[in-house]
Order: structure tokens, then C-alpha cells, then sequence
């Protein structure tokens, strides 16, 4: 088993960054995509502000809120992937198929053995988002946010320009189970204030 895997935080917290682990998800999986667990500064849900608190501050996937939100559909563009071990990491995405409208950034680590191998298929190749299979598939599922934090704009690496100009942006850490706990995919979601794109 690989260390990714073994890292997996398995239990809620405000702030995941506290985790024991120091290998845990916002330590190895941020370092891949050139984030430090230090920018992120963690908060209780009633604090996040609109219109973030709409998009971010629920029990649902991100994919089909994005998509009520926007009124359009959300397409994936991968920045980067690596599959080891069963675990399938990579860095996304998602934009309104219409506008072209960057609506979130996310770092995802996916347990593709939790998967039936024909959704293994679909995710693997990259071009829907994991909410949008799982729906579709009507697997049942559900979403349990472990955390809600701002980062500022000028702690992002430079690939998460298209965010846009705003000087701080909110997000959550969420996982997402099987009825049994199961872990199917945990997520660190990035979402950008509309009204600075």
C-alpha cells in the first residue's frame, strides 16, 4: 500500500492541518500541486460569507451545486494525475461548458478500488467530474465536509490564475463515502468570487 494511501485522514476536524499525521492530505497531496497547509486558515461554517456560503456550506457534491448555481454544465479540465496504488490523485478544474467560466479548483485523491470498474473507467479518463458520474451512475454516496477555510490569492501558485483577481478565496475539505463509511474520494475544493473573474 502506498503512503498516499495510508495517509488518508479518517475521522472530521475543523482544521484537517492538525491531523497527527504529518504525511496526511494537506501535507503530501498540497505539496504536489504547490500548496503549502499553512495558507489555509480554517473556520466554522456559520463564518463562511456569501455567496461562498452557498456554494461551499452543504452535505451535497460540488459538481451538481456548481451547476444549479452557474446554470450551466461544469466541465473537467485535468492539470495533473498520477495513479498509484489504487489511489488516483490529480488536480481540476471545473468550467461552465457555455461561458467557459472558471467555477472551482480542486486537488482530489479518488480510491478507485471503492469503485464498480466501469466507473473506474470513467473517472480515469478525465473528462467528468467525479459528482457528475457518481450521479449519473445513481451510485449512492454521500458528502461529509471535514473543514471551511479562506486562502489568499497571493499564496496560490501561479496556475490558479484563473480563479481570478480576488484578493481571498474560501473552500472546504470534503470527502465523499458509501453508505457503509466506505471512503470513495477525498477533496480540497477551491471556489473563486464570480465578481472578480
Amino acid at each position: 500500500m502506498s503512503d498516499l494511501r495510508k495517509s488518508f485522514i479518517e475521522k472530521p476536524l475543523l482544521n484537517p492541518i492538525e491531523h497527527s499525521s504529518p504525511h496526511g492530505f494537506l501535507g503530501e497531496s498540497l505539496a504536489r500541486a504547490g500548496l503549502s497547509p499553512e495558507v489555509f486558515i480554517w473556520c466554522p461554517s456559520e463564518e463562511v460569507p456569501e455567496p461562498f456560503q452557498a456554494l461551499l456550506v452543504h452535505d451535497g457534491d460540488m459538481t451538481s451545486t456548481l451547476e444549479r448555481f452557474y446554470e450551466e454544465r461544469m466541465l473537467l479540465e485535468v492539470l495533473a494525475e498520477e495513479n498509484s496504488d489504487g489511489c488516483y490523485y490529480r488536480e481540476v478544474i471545473l468550467k461552465g461548458k457555455g461561458t467557459g467560466r472558471v467555477a472551482e479548483f480542486g486537488v482530489i485523491e479518488i480510491e478507485l478500488n471503492n469503485f464498480p470498474r466501469a466507473l473506474q473507467k470513467l473517472i480515469l479518463r478525465g473528462e467528468q467530474p467525479l459528482g457528475g458520474i457518481l450521479n449519473e451512475s445513481e451510485m449512492t454516496y454521500k458528502s461529509e465536509p471535514l473543514g471551511y477555510f479562506s486562502v489568499a490569492r497571493e499564496a496560490l501558485p501561479p496556475k490558479l490564475s484563473p480563479l481570478g483577481s480576488a484578493n481571498t478565496f474560501f473552500g472546504r475539505y470534503n470527502q465523499l463515502k458509501s453508505p457503509d463509511e466506505t471512503c470513495l474520494a477525498r477533496i480540497l475544493e477551491i471556489v473563486p468570487d464570480f465578481h472578480h473573474q
